[in-house]
């Protein structure tokens, strides 16, 4: 993989090193997913990178975060199946809109997985603080970033949260109005230093929008779950449990949902070539798949129950089942 990194150097003989940007490659060895940061950190060897610091064949990790650009190489190629796998994840539906403001300007956003999408910017240029205009403008402006985001919200049909930023008590004023009128739709609040745009990309660079968008596909997973289990008490023919009973789900093509934990993928073995042939068919034949993370609540419960579950459209035949 290539990516832009930072890389300790000495520039010479005694003296100390600094950090110096610059791009390498690197065959990848490692890689674990940091929560508390929300980075991937990607450890391997350097095979390509500047001739002037010496640092092929030396170790290095380089930690990518949303928005990021990578490059990744494979010897063995990108099959089809990786390639429609990759463009399904980044067509996911789910997106929180982010209004950044303070009392000089404002600007709303719509953050997905692929980036943010700038919305409208303006100036507010309030009155000064004793000018008696101040407070009834300020409410004028209040209700009009309300109209605005009520209407992007209905527009993109898929918002799971609003982000409101901001330096100072502005931010909580319009966090109260939206809240009053946004049923369904939670209302964070996030510090940034500054509205407007650069408002915008401080929330993104902190990694809140996503963390919003993973709490909710979090919460639907649990729901999901839940219910498989609540089903599987009453009617347990129409869950599979374990690799061998969604396989064989997945070949007449019985399988509406599953939950797959994320480490029956990442290690390349015997179980991750039966779970892939599973999700294959699954989606073959218009089935849902959530890949869960071993860190969650949700992925911890999946563990115990082989890595995988299934909800069926119907019970299997007695010769599948045995």
């Amino acid at each position: 993989m290539t990516a832009r990194t930072l890389r300790d150097v000495k520039q010479g003989e005694g003296e100390k090193g600094k950090r110096v940007p610059m791009i390498l490659t690197i065959e990848l060895k490692h890689m674990e997913f940091q929560p508390f940061t929300n980075k991937l950190r990607m450890r391997g060897i350097v095979i390509e990178g500047p001739d002037t610091f010496g640092l092929l064949g030396s170790h290095h990790t380089i930690s990518v975060g949303v928005g990021d650009e990578i490059l990744i190489y494979r010897e063995e190629g990108w099959s089809s199946k990786d390639i429609r796998r990759l463009e399904e994840s980044a067509m996911k539906l789910g997106s929180v809109i982010i209004v950044a403001l303070d009392y000089d300007e404002v600007a709303i956003g719509v953050y997905r997985r692929q980036g943010l999408k700038k919305g409208q910017e303006r100036d507010l240029r309030l009155p000064g603080k004793g000018d008696e205009r101040r407070e009834i403008e300020l409410n004028e402006a209040i209700k009009d970033i309300v109209k605005n985001v009520v209407a992007l919200l209905e527009k993109e049909g898929d918002v799971v949260g609003v982000i409101v930023a901001g330096p100072g008590f502005l931010k909580e004023k319009l966090a109260t109005e939206l809240s009053s009128i946004l049923k369904g739709v939670p209302v964070v609040l996030e510090n940034a230093s500054m509205g407007g745009y650069a408002g915008l990309r401080e929330v993104v660079s902190r990694g809140k929008p996503a963390e919003v968008l993973r709490s909710q596909e979090l919460a639907e997973i649990d729901a999901i779950l839940e219910r498989m289990l609540k089903l599987l008490s009453e009617n347990p023919g129409l869950v599979a449990i374990g690799i061998e009973e969604c396989e064989k789900a997945s070949i007449v093509g019985s399988i509406e949902t599953s939950l797959v934990l994320d480490e029956l993928l990442s290690i390349q073995d015997n179980n991750r070539t039966k779970v892939e042939s599973i999700l294959e068919k699954i989606n073959s034949y218009g089935g849902k798949i959530h890949i869960v993370p071993s860190s969650s609540p949700a992925g911890e419960r999946l563990s115990s129950l082989g890595g995988i579950i299934c909800l069926l459209r119907f019970p299997l035949a007695q010769e599948y089942s045995e």
